[in-house]
């Protein structure tokens, strides 16, 4: 995943990052019948991840 985009200050490692620990966190939740708070979820990966 390699982009050539000046105004991204996030590296290409970071976004990886969250892009794995989001899609873990949606499987976590695929077996649930209501899977709640997986948007809050998603919002503290990518505020940790950012930080």
């Amino acid at each position: 995943m390699s982009r050539n985009n000046p105004d991204t200050e996030v590296e290409d490692e970071k976004i990886a990052a969250v892009i794995e620990r989001v899609l873990q966190a949606e499987q976590d939740k695929l077996h649930l019948k209501n899977p709640r708070g997986i948007r809050k979820d998603i919002e503290d990966i990518i505020r940790e991840e950012v930080k």
